[in-house]
């Protein structure tokens, strides 16, 4: 089952490359705080939908097949933002490049979990993933046209389509799931809530991100090469030390990180000084997210289903987050207020998980 951190590490290179530049190719398109937030977040309210369906379904009916079919769905999604011609084609493909990456990591996570992989060791494949997008990313962009990052990511994707096809399926069927899984929200909900509040938080700032980059000093590299120190760090993380820690204690600390690594950024002036603060950002992302998928694949026999509830709660707070914070912007027009926004917000999730997880 190795053949899962290779797609792991291709999926999430190709999701970071499509991601990274999307504000700054939106701000070429004429687009202004409030219509490049709609951009980020259409894509992550599609990847909600995707992800709150097919999560189900792989529990219900096998992993294999979304994990397949996913991939190559990506692959031509992808591959259509090659060809974007304004703003609105830009918004089009970009939805339509959320719903199929949905389709498959709960079903990615349950397959691994099946089969006795650790969940700390099969993330930080995706955390390296996202290190080589980003630099990836960086490079493409100081060299040539950012177009291309689209067509780089397509590419990506089709190659772990093709390792895909030998997966097996784990055999693993949970029925009885209902449409709208109650029970599993329930029993999970102090999690899923503290969740969404630290990334709703998190993504009013990634909206934003290049542009923030560049105002303190930061060219095309530094832009996406900030991003890949972070995820550079996550993956020695959630490699080494995330499968030996409790999964409340993980989740708690993540939080609470999350929301100093915030604050932090409303008093950089300074590319250089972003450094420490992003090791610090993956640090908190590793502990909460593997925290996390510990946390609900110990605890629910409907493993995709709880995963996928994951995916979509990440996935509707990077829909929200985006909106919230072009309404900041375009009432402060400051990064210092989206950045002390963020840390409010998030600090809410930390007394959440802290009062009922206890």
């Amino acid at each position: 089952m190795k053949k899962l951190y290779g797609i792991q590490v291709l999926s999430y290179s190709a999701i970071m490359l499509s991601i990274t530049f999307v504000p700054t190719i939106a701000k070429s398109l004429g687009a202004n705080w409030m219509e490049i937030s709609v951009v980020v977040g259409s894509y992550n309210l599609a990847y909600f939908l995707s992800s709150f369906i097919f999560g189900r379904l792989a529990d219900v009916h096998g992993r294999r097949r979304f994990i397949v079919g996913g991939l190559l769905l990506a692959t031509l999604a992808f591959f259509l933002q090659y060809f974007y011609t304004s703003y609105l084609t830009l918004l089009i493909f970009r939805i339509l490049a959320g719903f199929t990456v949905g389709i498959f990591p709960a079903a990615v996570i349950s397959t691994a979990h099946d089969f006795g992989m650790k969940m700390g060791k099969l993330s930080s494949w995706g955390a390296l993933g996202w290190a080589i997008g980003s630099y990836s990313a960086g490079i493409i962009a100081m060299i040539t046209n950012l177009r291309l990052t689209f067509l780089i990511s397509s590419l990506f994707f089709l190659i772990a389509f093709i390792i895909s096809l030998p997966v097996k399926d784990s055999g693993v069927r949970v029925k009885n799931i209902p449409v709208f899984p109650v029970n599993v929200l329930r029993k999970n909900y102090p999690l899923y809530l503290s969740y969404f509040l630290r990334h709703a938080s998190a993504t009013m700032i990634w909206t934003f991100w290049v542009l923030y980059i560049e105002r303190i000093g930061g060219n095309y590299f530094w832009q996406a090469a900030t991003m890949g120190i972070n995820s550079t760090t996550q993956f020695f993380v959630m490699y080494f030390y995330t499968d030996l820690g409790k999964s409340k204690n993980l989740v708690l600390y993540g939080l609470i990180f999350s929301s100093i690594t915030f604050l932090s950024y409303a008093f950089i002036n300074n590319v250089w000084l972003i450094i420490p603060v992003q090791v610090l950002l993956a640090v908190s992302w590793s502990f909460l997210y593997v925290g996390s998928l510990k946390f609900l694949t110990e605890r629910n026999p409907e493993k995709a289903t709880a995963t996928g509830l994951l995916n979509s709660t990440i996935s509707i707070s990077s829909a929200v987050g985006p909106f919230l914070g072009g309404a900041v912007m375009l009432l402060f027009n400051s990064y210092s207020a989206l950045m002390i926004t963020a840390f409010l917000i998030s600090s809410l999730g930390i007394l959440l998980f802290w009062i009922k997880c206890k």
